[in-house]
Order: structure tokens, then C-alpha cells, then sequence
């Protein structure tokens, strides 16, 4: 029996690699032979630079930066040959953020230090995680710190962050470091989200990193503020781009400075591992996150993995699923496991259970491959 298990994180309670190494002890506890290859995946979040460190057999390279509130943070990145892969929530992420600060005064500008230093080691190709942020500063942070500088009406250098984002009036972009050019960036985002508006960085995803309600039209029209100014700066207007408004707006600020392509994270991480010669040798195949819901069935990792799975019986392991069981097997799936079917609130002891949990879904499952 060949098993192939292929999943996200379970979001603060168990890493990629962690519910691979789980899944493999567990099910050959029910089939000693089984062979079982572990594939952690990530989506542009938390868990890229883990899951290519897997993949690529790259190697970590920590640094000490700016955090989201402008304090030293120890961040990293992962590097193999000439390719970085950086978390930009390695520097800029929501759990660096300090309790109560709103995204108002958070920056990325750590993530430009990390790019930098990515360019430091040599890389000729950064592929730039955007997820988890900290953040709503439209990129002007990053921006800042590799070399562009903006200006707010009274001639001073405009902060590195959204406030400072909605009081730019002028740009000059001539000290963006001259590196950039010649590097492949390539942003892996799986969110379609506009800069601005009502489906935009600021009314989407500015409430879960700290903004009241009241802010949110401010925010808003300070992306909308900077985008002008942007626009007239460099001759086109990307914001209303799909993932222009993710991480804050980050990619949006990058790509209106930087030739970049933005592809899907959990994609491009399948297509370092190898993911379909993989698939076409397993039997079964497993994936998970710890919520599943319809979201999951489109952009997430679970649908990802179905899509790609050519035609092998796909499992589903969560934590806890928004939808019942029949929708998930009319969507594709064989089946579908869930260690906490009671939905409790997620408190330090459910997280502590959460990996014993999963092992005996594990093991469940295993026992259950003979009736698929």
C-alpha cells in the first residue's frame, strides 16, 4: 500500500510536517509495509519556507530584522542553489505584532530586509509568501526599505506604514536597489482580493489584525490615496489586480515597482516536490487543514490537492469541517475525518490535544482503507 499525504498546517496547533510525520507512525501502526510519503504543503503562509526546506532540501538562513511594530525580530528565510523562499510573516506576520496595535502603524518593512538579504547571499530568484501579515501599508514599508522613498506634503519621509501610505504625495523610486532587476520574483498568494473597496485589504482583512469598524473607511482611503499617487508615479494603475489586496496590500505595492508574477503558493510548492509523479505511484491519497469549509473546495490546499490528484481517492483530515459529510464526497472526496466534532472553542487544551486527536483520525482512516 502506497500513501501519499499531502496537507496544510493545522493553523497554531500542528506545522505541514508535523501531520506528515503523524500520519506516517500512525498508519503504519495498522500497516507495518505501508509505504507512506509525506509532502507538507503551504499556501504562501505560515509553513512556506517549511515545506520547501522539505521539498528542495534547502537550507535556513536567520537573520535579525525589523518586526511589524518597528522592534528587532530574529526572522529567516530558506535558500536553495540560487532560490529564496521567504514567509513574509517571517518579519511582518500577525503574531509578531504587539498586543493592541492596530494596522494603522504595523510595517513590512522587515520583509524588505529579508529580500534584501536574500540578495546579500546571492539569489537570483525569491519566491515571496504572502500571508499572515501583520499589516496594512500597501507595501510602502518593504518599498522603503529597499530604497524607494516617499513623501508626505511637507517634504518629509512619509512613515513606513499605512498612515504613511495615505500621506504620500510624491515618490522617487531612483534608489530602488538595482538587484531588483535582474531577479525572478514570483508572489505566491492564494487570495484574489482587490487593493481597495469593500472586498479590499482593509475592509476584508484589516478587522482580523486589529482595526475597529469605525477605521476601516480611513484605511480604505488611504490605499485608495496611495494607489493615485502610485498611478501617477510609474504610469499604471494595478490595484485592482486579484491579490493586489493581499498581505495588506504588499503585493500590490511590489508589483507596481517590481516585475513580478504572482502564482497560487500551494501550487507552486506541489510543482517543487513533484507532486504529480508522486500521485500517479500512491494509492490513496491524504490532505488537511485544520477548518474546512466551502473556501476549502476552491483556492485552499484540499481542492488544490483533489485537482491534482489524478483520479486517486482523496481523504480529508480537520480539526473541524463547515460542511457536512455528503458535500464533501459530492465534491470528490472519499471521506472525510474531523478530531473535533464538537467545535470547541480553541483553548490551550484543545490545542494540546489536537495531535493526539489527529493520530487516532489517522489511524481510523488506515483501518478504514479496506472499504474504499
Amino acid at each position: 500500500m502506497n500513501i501519499l499525504v499531502a496537507p496544510d498546517s493545522f493553523k497554531g496547533a500542528i506545522t505541514a510536517r508535523e501531520v506528515c510525520e503523524l500520519a506516517g507512525t500512525a498508519i503504519k501502526e495498522i500497516y507495518p509495509d505501508a509505504v507512506v510519503t509525506g509532502i507538507p504543503v503551504a499556501d504562501g503562509g505560515e509553513g512556506t519556507v517549511d515545506a520547501f526546506v522539505y521539498a528542495a532540501r534547502a537550507e535556513v538562513i536567520e537573520r535579525t530584522g525589523t518586526g511589524p511594530n518597528g522592534k528587532p525580530v530574529k526572522a529567516f528565510f530558506g535558500k536553495a542553489g540560487k532560490t529564496a523562499v521567504i514567509e513574509m510573516a517571517a518579519a511582518s506576520g500577525l503574531p509578531l505584532a504587539e498586543a493592541g496595535s492596530s494596522p494603522f502603524f504595523t510595517s513590512t518593512y522587515g520583509t524588505g530586509e529579508l529580500i534584501l538579504a536574500a540578495l546579500d547571499e546571492g539569489c537570483e530568484e525569491i519566491m515571496l509568501g504572502l500571508g499572515g501579515s501583520a499589516t496594512n501599508d500597501a507595501g510602502i514599508g518593504c518599498l522603503t526599505a529597499l530604497g524607494v522613498r516617499f513623501f508626505d506634503k511637507d517634504g518629509a519621509e512619509a512613515t513606513p506604514d499605512c498612515r504613511g501610505a495615505g500621506n504620500t504625495v510624491k515618490i522617487d523610486a531612483s534608489g530602488l536597489d538595482e538587484r531588483l532587476k535582474d531577479i525572478k520574483l514570483t508572489l505566491l498568494c492564494d487570495v484574489t482580493n482587490p487593493l481597495c473597496g469593500e472586498n479590499g485589504a482593509s475592509f476584508v482583512f484589516a478587522p482580523q489584525k486589529g482595526a475597529s469598524a469605525e477605521e476601516l473607511p480611513t484605511m480604505d482611503g488611504y490605499l485608495r490615496s496611495f494607489s493615485r499617487c502610485v498611478s501617477e508615479y510609474t504610469g499604471k494603475d494595478i490595484s485592482e489586480e486579484p491579490g493586489a489586496g493581499a498581505a495588506g496590500g504588499l503585493g500590490y505595492g511590489l508589483k507596481s515597482f517590481i516585475d513580478a508574477e504572482t502564482r497560487s503558493g500551494a501550487e507552486t510548492i506541489l510543482d517543487k516536490c513533484g507532486f504529480e509523479e508522486k500521485a500517479g505511484e500512491a494509492d490513496f491519497i491524504f490532505t488537511g487543514e485544520g477548518r474546512f469549509d466551502r473556501q476549502s473546495f476552491m483556492g485552499k490546499v484540499p481542492g488544490i490537492i483533489l485537482k491534482r490528484a489524478m483520479g486517486k481517492p482523496v481523504t480529508v483530515f480537520c480539526g473541524i469541517s463547515l460542511v457536512d459529510a455528503q458535500t464533501v464526497r459530492d465534491a470528490g472526496f472519499s471521506a472525510i475525518y474531523e478530531t473535533d466534532p464538537a467545535h470547541r472553542p480553541f483553548t490551550d487544551e484543545v490545542r494540546s490535544e489536537a495531535k493526539g486527536a489527529l493520530y487516532e483520525a489517522f489511524k481510523r482512516a488506515a483501518r478504514d482503507l479496506s472499504y474504499l
